[in-house]
């Protein structure tokens, strides 16, 4: 009887997290808007121009670069197949406990839960949904050669040989793919807008244990029901809260033990015990595992080790991916990071999530990336740390509102590889008084700077500032521009002055996976 109200409960939870989430959201934007407006006690001074700067660590040749980039995207790749083909087993065991299985029922269901790591590819390396769907598509293609293939060895070594037949394997592969896939698929698509994947994750955890109070409540409420003292407790007089008594007793110490959790995920984050991306991994992978151990609850007879099998796939998922993420090498990178500065014109919301999730995801394999943070991209960058500041109340600690701000925060630039080889984004909360000084101490700390000029005009005196400061500061070949048809070039040429021949500019009138491609090349070179 306990399994439909935990069913009920996860189902619930997901919803409520991508409700929750998009509030928390909202209101995280509106306090950086806020905190935007709020006047500097003093105005910074701009640092000095100190020369132009060469990038850190040796050159490298285009060719070199581009090669790394495919190598280190190759491992990632490898890295999440084999975090989810580890455990994918016991799932698969536990799903058909109970029942005739064989090698090739196992490497079936296996072969189909490996689809699970397409997602936590595609938002490693920034994949469109068209290319990871094609390439869960392969998955699904490979797997079910892989069914023929192991249920032909089968029979060969019981000393038959493989019929025609076998072939038909492919039938009941995809018929179970389809199963397999229908609920991820709906918690995938409740969770996992690129708007909300640095809320989810967090949201996630927390609602899940304080969610348990209701069921622990209702459970409570029942037991106690099932005697005259438990009765007269809950609907006599002695009790002024009656019915609900139950659930205020669990309330408590579940709120509390869910905003400890909070706390430890913010923490563990802080100190690299993982990255946004592996979080967030973690999230869906158990939302996945409990979609299917509740399954299990619902339809066995007797479920309680195949329920333990699942349970045991979510510390083998994170062992395996901590081990996996050193042996295909990501980890232990020691190619010399070059820093991404994100600039852009501030107001145009979905065009500057969409470069930023195909070109700022892609680019924490080469280096940190650095912005001035706006409403316009927060969804992107919030992390764990700054959503718990939000909850603390404490998000006005992380504006530059005076040198000592500025100072520390360029003290504490987080410029350390994360343990699955990726960068961290470094966000600069700043006010109308201190946004300047914030950019151009940043410029003096970029190797390569992405400017994003779609649709500028010479009414944007703070893009003309950058575009004077950045030649004054940077080799202009390290320098790439963004422009469309829109974009008002000649004003854009007249702030660059002499440099403009010698930088980037690169022709982005359609946002398509190929342009973004070349786009990310074009930094590549310039940071090479």
């Amino acid at each position: 009887m306990l399994a439909p109200d935990l069913m009920f409960h996860f189902v619930l939870t997901v919803i409520i997290t991508a409700i929750v989430a998009m509030f928390v959201l909202w209101r995280y934007r509106v306090a950086v808007l806020k905190g935007m407006s709020v006047a500097s006690d003093q105005s910074l001074a701009i640092a000095p121009h100190g020369g132009v700067r060469a990038a850190s660590g040796p050159p490298a040749s285009d060719a070199a670069s581009l090669a790394w980039e495919r190598t280190t995207h190759r491992r990632a790749i490898c890295a999440w197949l084999l975090t989810v083909a580890v455990p994918a087993p016991l799932i698969a065991l536990a799903y058909v406990s109970g029942e005739p299985m064989s090698v090739t029922t196992i490497v079936m269901i296996s072969a189909i839960i490996l689809g699970a790591a397409v997602p936590m590819i595609a938002v490693s390396l920034g994949w469109t949904w068209k290319r990871g769907v094609l390439f869960w598509l392969a998955l699904l293609i490979g797997g079910a050669v892989l069914t023929v293939m192991v249920s032909m060895l089968q029979r060969l070594a019981r000393g038959a040989s493989p019929t025609p037949d076998q072939l038909l394997n492919v039938i009941p592969f995809f018929q179970l793919a389809a199963i397999f896939s229908s609920i991820p698929l709906l918690l995938l698509l409740a969770s996992g807008s690129g708007r909300l994947r640095g809320v989810v994750p967090i949201t996630f955890a927390g609602l899940l244990v304080f969610g348990l109070a209701p069921t622990l409540g209702s459970r409570a409420t029942q037991a106690l029901a099932q005697s005259h003292a438990g009765t007269e407790l809950l609907l006599g007089t002695v009790s002024t809260v009656g019915l609900h008594a139950a659930f205020i007793v669990f309330a408590l110490p579940t709120g509390w033990i869910a905003w400890k959790r909070l706390q430890t995920v913010a923490r563990k984050y802080e100190a690299k015990d993982f990255s946004d991306a592996q979080l967030l991994a973690r999230a869906w992978w158990l939302m996945f595992i409990a979609s299917i151990a509740l399954e299990i609850l619902n339809t066995k007879a007797s479920p309680l080790w195949a329920v333990i099998a699942c349970a045991a796939a979510y510390p083998v998922f994170v062992v395996v991916n901590r081990y996996a993420v050193r042996w295909v090498g990501l980890a232990a990178e020691n190619r010399a990071a070059r820093t991404l500065l994100l600039l852009r014109v501030f107001g145009y919301t979905r065009r500057t999530e969409r470069l930023f999730d195909r070109i700022g995801s892609r680019w924490r394999y080469v280096g940190p990336v650095t912005m001035i943070a706006a409403p316009d991209v927060v969804a992107r960058s919030i992390d764990p740390a700054d959503f718990l500041y939000y909850m603390l109340g404490a998000i006005d600690e992380s504006f530059v509102r005076s040198a000592a701000d500025l100072q520390r925060r360029l003290e504490t630039l987080d410029v350390r590889r994360d343990p699955d080889g990726r960068f961290r984004v470094n966000d600069f909360c700043c006010a109308d008084m201190t946004w300047r000084a914030t950019v151009t101490a940043l410029m003096d700390r970029a190797d390569v700077v992405l400017m994003d000029l779609r649709g500028v005009t010479s009414q944007q005196h703070g893009c003309e500032f950058e575009l004077r400061e950045l030649p004054a500061r940077l080799p202009p070949q390290r320098l790439v521009l963004v422009v469309d048809n829109a974009t008002d070039r000649a004003f854009v040429r007249m702030a660059l002055g002499q440099a403009a021949d010698a930088v980037r500019f690169y022709e982005l009138n359609k946002s398509g996976a190929a342009a973004t491609q070349n786009l990310l090349h074009d930094l590549l070179r310039a940071a090479a």
